[in-house]
């Protein structure tokens, strides 16, 4: 492994680490940890943490995705908690009140919340330490405040809605980093899962204060659509490339699209082609997924993704056949800007999780339901009113979701685990990282922070984006020319555009655990 010139320092540890999108979450984590928690333990409680001191991203009016390596075992588990659209969403409903796409915020814009389902099933499979143990900082945090960031004052600033006004400043006017915030419902909503588990979220007394809040802003959610099972275990996806085997989340996660690209890229010499050549093919590579994407993804249950066949060889042979030394335009297919954070969690024995949990949008519908302080998901709003297309709206059905993690494997030992919020940048950090890890034997911390690019347009209504190529600054010029001169349009951006990453790596030489996280928010890193 090449350890590069990183800003940040590889976060190295022998007995565990933890890696998520804030300082104060990956701590609640590696208290875990040393108390004897095993990496399922800390992920939870890093988890319930980042829906206190992050809950513009997530929380339990959300989602979550888990991949798992259990050291015994040997083998890579996939966690599906999302929910699904309620029984009274229909195409017929939203187009006779005169939408012609689901509103991206407000009442209408809820989907039934999987994350605490998937939270209980985690821990009832997996979990060794007591759930009231595993939530007490987040309860704390959530009763006696923090310090709010910098990227959360400017989301609660830019907020124009009602609830995120009367639940975030609480009255006291304009909010600035620093400033304690405190949110007593969202603590004692925490302490009645942490108590009751599952059943005190989607049936009692919690239950019916979040429909009657939600009736009264005008949502269809009803105590009937909190009755059903909404975390799914299920069989990771995979594939091999070069001397590794990747594992990505099944649908309804676009997790896919990572293992198509790397199949589509595996024949290509991308660690000794000249920078701008590699950029071009996992550009173009990016392209021919995202159409197969939006042509297929959608809920098994309802319909065929066909994701055995977009994620062979064979089927990236034939794709491969479109990619030339000229950029191609984009075949344009019939969900807003996203927010979303990702956790990572490693412990002595060798287990790995890799969690990832949103509310889609920032504070999702920017509907708080009550004095619950939970903020609703939006993420009804990917999916489409068009009743012949994949990913169409239906009762019951769950959405295509950006969310998906990674984990990667080398001759049977796990290797690494990473992930990254950022909607349509998902899948394309997540490559570029991979190719800097495998393809250049990057140290972690300095594939996280190296410059990326972004390409547009992506999912719906994304895929109306205007074509071009989006790079951070501190790509050469001479790379940015060369793109430019094979016909992609590129446009320079801040230098810490594009996700969140964070990453685990275990050293095959010595065992240990190396952690990084991204600059680009507020991650960090914790190992011991």
């Amino acid at each position: 492994m090449k350890f590069g010139k990183a800003a940040r320092p590889v976060i190295m540890g022998r007995n565990g680490m933890v890696a998520s999108g804030h300082y104060l979450a990956s701590l609640a984590g590696a208290r875990i940890l040393q108390d004897g928690g095993n990496a399922v333990d800390a992920a939870l409680a890093t988890s319930l943490a980042l829906s206190v001191v992050a809950p513009e991203t997530s929380g339990p009016g959300g989602d979550i995705f888990v991949l798992l390596y259990m050291k015994k075992t040997g083998k890579v588990e996939a966690l599906n908690a999302s929910g699904p659209a309620p029984k009274k969403a229909s195409v017929e409903y939203y187009r006779g009140l005169g939408h012609s796409h689901i509103p991206t915020e407000g009442p209408l814009s809820i989907a039934v919340p999987g994350a605490v389902d998937g939270w209980s099933a985690l821990h009832k499979r997996y979990g060794t330490v007591d759930f009231q143990r595993i939530a007490a900082d987040a309860i704390a945090l959530g009763r006696d405040g923090f310090p709010v960031s910098a990227r959360l004052a400017k989301s609660i600033e830019e907020s124009k809605a009602p609830d995120i006004d009367r639940y975030y400043r609480q009255g006291a006017g304009g909010i600035t980093p620093g400033r304690v915030l405190a949110q007593s419902g969202l603590a004692q909503t925490i302490e009645t899962i942490a108590k009751k588990g599952r059943d005190g979220f989607y049936a009692g007394p919690l239950a019916r204060q979040i429909c009657g809040a939600l009736k009264a802003a005008g949502g269809i959610i009803g105590e009937e659509d909190l009755g059903g099972n909404f975390a799914e275990w299920l069989e990771p996806l995979s594939t091999t490339y070069h001397d590794f085997t990747l594992y990505e989340q099944p649908p309804v996660s676009q997790g896919f699209m990572v293992l198509e690209m790397l199949n589509l890229l595996e024949a290509y010499p991308l660690a000794q082609m000249d920078p701008a050549e590699a950029i071009h093919m996992m550009v173009e590579a990016k392209k021919l997924a995202f159409e197969d994407r939006i042509n297929h993804l959608d809920d098994p249950r309802f319909g065929d993704p066909q994701i055995g066949r977009l994620i062979s060889k064979a089927h990236a042979e034939k794709r491969r056949g479109l990619i030339s030394d000229r950029a191609r335009p984009v075949i344009r297919s019939a969900a807003p800007g996203g927010d979303t954070t990702y956790l990572c969690a490693a412990d002595r024995d060798g287990n790995v999780v890799s969690l990832i949990q949103s509310v889609f949008a920032v504070f999702g519908s920017h509907v708080v339901a009550g004095d619950t302080g939970i903020v609703m998901n939006n993420r009804l709003c990917s999916f489409g009113l068009d009743p012949s297309k994949a990913n169409a709206l239906k009762p019951g059905k769950r959405p295509a979701h950006t969310l998906n993690s990674y984990m990667a494997l080398r001759a049977g030992d796990f290797f690494a685990a990473g992930g990254t919020p950022g909607n349509d940048d998902q899948p394309q950090s997540n490559v570029q990282i991979l190719h800097r890890m495998l393809d250049g034997d990057s140290d972690p911390q300095s594939a996280v922070e190296a410059p990326r690019w972004s390409h547009m347009p992506g999912t719906p209504p994304r895929d109306r984006l205007p074509e071009e190529l989006r790079m951070e600054e501190g790509f050469p010029e001479d790379v940015r020319r060369k793109l430019e001169n094979k016909g992609h349009k590129v446009i320079v951006v801040d230098r810490w555009s594009f996700g969140a990453s964070q990453v685990i790596v275990r050293d095959r030489a010595t065992g240990a655990w190396l952690g990084a996280a991204d600059p680009r928010r507020d991650g960090y890193a914790i190992g011991w």
